[in-house]
Formats: structure tokens, sequence, C-alpha cells
């Protein structure tokens, strides 16, 4: 069962990464495999906590882990800033921002891989 959720999960988180940056256009200001490894997470710890519900394929009840993903997905591209230009002291301020993002960014992904865990117990 752990199996097909984590290809699950590799196949939803994939398919929203090309999406958003092949077909929409989303240029992220982080790494795309940022983007990928916060979308995987999400996917595989709400699928696991969301009530099951929906048709299933395999023992899987797929329609939990679809719709996390289009959730959190419509949230990144939501909560990214947006391009423009930057002066010099704005150059400061916006490293300073980007320390504390990647903090967050490491936080998060703990916390999602704890959901992970306890959603399996």
């Amino acid at each position: 069962m752990i199996i097909a959720h984590v290809v699950l999960s590799l196949v939803l988180s994939g398919a929203a990464v090309a999406i958003l940056v092949r077909g929409l256009q989303f240029r992220p200001s982080t790494p795309i495999w940022s983007l990928f490894l916060v979308l995987f997470f999400a996917t595989w710890a709400g699928g696991l906590w969301l009530l099951p519900v929906g048709p299933s394929h395999l023992g899987i009840n797929w329609l939990p882990f679809v719709l996390v993903t289009i959730l959190v997905a419509v949230l990144v591209v939501a909560l990214a800033p947006h391009g423009g230009t930057r002066k010099g002291d704005e150059r400061e301020v916006e490293r300073e921002v980007e320390v504390g993002l990647g903090v967050f960014f490491w936080v998060l992904i703990g916390a999602l891989t704890v959901a992970v865990v306890s959603g399996y117990q």
C-alpha cells in the first residue's frame, strides 16, 4: 500500500509541476525541484489524512490525492511572488526574506514528513 501511495503521489506531483511549468508558463523564483518536493509530500500527506472517498483502483482511493495536488498547486501559484524590477535596498531585504523562506521550506518538508509517517500508524 505504501509503494502505491508513493507512486501515485510521484505521478500526480510530476504531472502538476509539468502542467504549471510547461503548460501555464509558471516560473517560480525557487528551483523546480523544491516545487516538486512540496507538492509530493503535501499530496502524500493529504491523501493519507483525508477521508477515503471516490472510486477505488488497485485498493487506493485516488480522489483525495488528486484534490490535494490541485489545491496545493493552486495555492503555490497564487502565493508565489511575481517578478519585477528590484532596487538596491529591496535586494538586501529580499535576500533576508529568501533565507527565512529557506528555513520555512525545510520546516515544512519536515512537518509533512511527520504527517506522512503518522498517517500510517
